[in-house]
């Protein structure tokens, strides 16, 4: 399912050659972190995302807290930056609350490829 979700994304910005990396590292994440969500957001869920200016932006929603030294990563994909930003549930819903531009984008305009959890989300953003 991740696969074919990426599949899709990239697809649609011609930049399919990234698949295989990109799926490796969601792939990791999902073993490190175990989450309940993988969204990818920003310029390649809107479809904008222009190689040589874009990078890769992902919000992993887990179910636990998050240390400070786990909540910012940065993998490499073919010279393609991938910022990862991880978030428990619950920080989630309070950044939703607080108007965090970057997680309400993600909810309302990004691709979730891993998990069931953005339409619940959603729920949140249209209070």
């Amino acid at each position: 399912m991740l696969r074919e979700r990426l599949r899709e994304i990239l697809a649609r910005v011609s930049s399919l050659d990234l698949l295989d990396d990109l799926v490796k590292v969601l792939e990791d994440l999902v073993r490190s972190y175990r989450p309940l969500s993988i969204i990818i957001a920003g310029s390649l869920a809107r479809g904008d995302f222009i190689r040589g200016l874009s990078d890769i932006d992902v919000l992993v929603i887990v179910g636990y807290s998050v240390d400070k030294f786990s909540r910012f990563l940065l993998r490499a994909v073919d010279e393609v930056d991938v910022e990862i930003t991880v978030f428990s549930l619950e920080e989630v819903i309070e950044c939703i609350e607080r108007g965090n531009e970057f997680v309400i984008d993600a909810l309302v305009r990004g691709c979730e490829v891993y998990g069931n959890l953005r339409g619940v989300l959603l729920r949140y953003v249209k209070r």
